[in-house]
């Protein structure tokens, strides 16, 4: 049965709607990229959650890998088929996600998974990359740190509105943030240190690295850009 959340669907339609201005900013990759290169083997089996216009698979082709790119956005996967017609690209919602079992090496999540807006949500995504891992295969996630002056503005309406409608509408850390002059906004859930590591239990994750950066350098969390954690999958399948 698929899984739906209007949040979810607004995310969506936002990102519909700045597809073609987003790709633009996102040919290149990332500075935090290069620190990834070391936990993928040649050949690898690879899944891209939220790949975008396919920016990842053009940085880590160089390893020969065996590449499926997923994203929930028709557009992004039309671009990235243009752009990469010998790589794999699949429309899938990270919510509703199709996966072989026990089938990839590593999983990445580049600035996807502070999309979702429930934790009951973000358990059940988890679980569901946590099955289709190999055995000891690794989990790489990204999100962004909103703590930051740039975003001081929505994240004062985010406490207040939770204040105000005691928590109904969302949390304190849940933040609405426009794209360029475009009138949709995003959802991102802003996660503390402390609360993102709680969704990774030790009898099915072990924590292999759990740093911040900005622009591609590892700094302490309130003043970077990105959280990166980087999670090998426990040889125990048992889930809770």
């Amino acid at each position: 049965m698929k899984t739906s959340h209007p949040i979810t669907e607004k995310v969506k339609a936002s990102y519909v709607a700045i597809a073609d201005e987003f790709s633009q900013s996102r040919m290149r990759p990332w500075p935090e990229f290069d620190a990834f290169l070391s936990h993928v083997e040649s050949g690898a089996r690879v899944l891209d959650v939220g790949c975008g216009n396919g920016r990842l698979y053009d940085f880590l082709k160089q390893k020969q890998i065996d590449y499926l790119g997923l994203d929930h956005n028709p557009e992004f996967i039309k671009k990235a088929t243009d752009i990469f017609p010998e790589a794999q690209f699949q429309l899938q919602e990270m919510t509703d996600l199709d996966l072989p079992k026990n089938h990839f090496d590593v999983i990445f999540s580049i600035a996807a998974f502070h999309h979702l807006p429930t934790k009951k949500l973000r358990k059940k995504v988890l679980l569901d990359l946590h099955r289709s891992l190999k055995k000891e295969g690794v989990l790489i996630l990204t999100t962004w740190n909103l703590f930051q002056w740039r975003y001081v503005t929505p994240l004062i309406k985010s406490v207040f509105r939770s204040l105000l409608t005691l928590g109904l509408r969302g949390g304190w850390n849940d933040l609405w943030i426009k794209w360029g002059k475009y009138p949709l906004k995003r959802y991102y859930h802003s996660f503390l240190p402390s609360e993102l590591r709680r969704l990774f239990p030790p009898n099915l994750w072990v924590i292999e690295d759990f740093y911040f950066t900005k622009k591609g350098k590892r700094v302490k969390f309130w003043g970077s850009f990105n959280v990166v954690i980087i999670l090998k999958k426990t040889i125990n399948d048992s889930f809770i």
